[in-house]
């Protein structure tokens, strides 16, 4: 992920607050209009949207191939230290 340091504007906040809920497609339309925006514009805030969907598409693709609630509690911690979010706490 590129580095995205910088100051936080309240849009930002706002904007990655609702990043889920856009990635998962429930978001209000015109939340949608809004985050699509302001992404358009800032590159730290699309970089986020950029990561996570990646975070997204590896954590759908490990499900899909596990049947085991461990293993795949493993892999997804994997994918999570590779991403630099660093690891989970045990349960």
């Amino acid at each position: 992920m590129e580095d995205v340091t910088r100051t936080w504007f309240p849009e930002c906040v706002e904007v990655v607050r609702q990043l889920w809920e856009y990635l998962d497609g429930r978001a209000r339309p015109e939340s949608v209009a809004s985050i699509e925006d302001h992404m358009a514009q800032c590159r730290g805030c699309r970089a986020i949207a950029e990561a996570e969907t990646e975070l997204l598409r590896s954590l759908s693709k490990l499900r899909g191939q596990h049947s085991d609630p461990q293993r795949l509690r493993e892999d997804v911690l994997k994918v999570l230290e590779a991403a630099g979010l660093g690891e989970a706490p045990e349960p």
